[in-house]
């Protein structure tokens, strides 16, 4: 079990290495790619700079959040572009080098990605364990964008009233899931609790989304000031 904390806390930046299966699988190449975004984000939310590489191919990264590496090629380019060697590798496979961290990533399938908003997949693969095999379809990703429309504009009602704090609990609870296992589903299952919750006020729930898209790059604040 990944520990962000306890395993990838150190002086200097955290160089992370995807590998993108070449093999013709584009769905989990782009899932691989991913999940280091998302381990970057949560780990520069903790203060430390994080650097990113990638081997394998790249396909449409930038329509689904996903920020462009820091270094591409064979892991020795890599290590180079990097400044060292990665600290964490990530693959649809197991990693088999030594002294350094693995994520093992569950293949994913999707449907053609012509024409789909690729926010709404980022959401459905965030949706399910990283390490978990998932299947995607067409139907699955218009109803997933159609349910981040309505998040985001629930987002801009909310920034219209008075700011208050994160609720403690939340807010303990959301990091736990992340430092201990990259816990992206459990995160989007306490914001779909949150949104509903009445006993939370507006300015909290804004300032909770608004918190933790940081890390699922979901948009979610995409039309606050529209409202």
């Amino acid at each position: 079990m990944l520990r962000i904390v306890d395993e990838l806390a150190g002086p200097g930046p955290l160089r992370i290495c995807a590998h993108a299966p070449a093999d013709g699988d584009p769905g989990t190449a782009l899932r691989v790619l991913l999940i280091a975004d998302v381990l970057a984000r949560v780990v520069e939310q903790r203060g430390r700079a994080a650097l990113i590489g990638w081997t394998g191919p790249a396909q449409q990264v930038a329509a689904a959040g996903i920020r462009p590496p820091d270094a591409e090629g064979d892991p020795e380019s890599i290590a180079e572009g990097l400044g060292g060697p990665p600290g964490v590798q990530l693959s649809s496979g197991t990693y088999e080098g030594a002294g350094v961290a693995g994520l093992q990533v569950g293949a994913a399938t999707l449907p053609p990605l012509d024409g789909l908003d690729l926010l709404a997949v980022r959401l459905l693969l965030l949706s399910r364990p990283y390490e978990e095999p998932v299947t995607v379809t067409a139907e699955q990703v218009d109803e997933a964008a159609r349910a981040m429309a309505r998040w985001r504009r629930a987002v801009a009602d909310w920034a219209t009233q008075p700011s208050k704090p994160i609720p403690a609990d939340l807010k303990s609870t959301a990091r736990s899931a992340l430092d201990n296992r990259l816990d992206t589903a459990a995160v989007l299952r306490l914001l779909h609790d949150l949104a509903t919750d009445d006993n939370v006020p507006p300015g909290a729930k804004f300032e909770t989304m608004s918190h933790l898209d940081r890390v699922l790059g979901l948009e979610l604040v995409r039309e606050v000031g529209t409202v």
